[in-house]
């Protein structure tokens, strides 16, 4: 009888740690509006370096995912 539960709450974990097309979507928008933020009126000179791609993004958390896991 527990065992339906625990397999869907498995089911839900995982999927929560997965990366969907929303997610990119996502990211692309934090960072298109981060970037044009920086050169609006009243902003300081020195600008921040723009975020990776959500390519790049993603790439590390798998590598830091898979450090954890060693």
């Amino acid at each position: 009888m527990m065992r339906i539960p625990a397999s869907l709450l498995l089911v839900l974990l995982a999927a929560g740690c997965s990366s969907t097309p929303g997610d990119r979507a996502f990211y692309e928008g934090l960072r298109q509006d981060n970037a044009r933020r920086q050169y609006e009126p009243g902003r300081d000179i020195s600008r921040e370096p723009p975020p990776p791609s959500f390519d790049a993004y993603e790439k590390e958390r798998q590598r830091l995912r898979e450090d954890k896991v060693r």
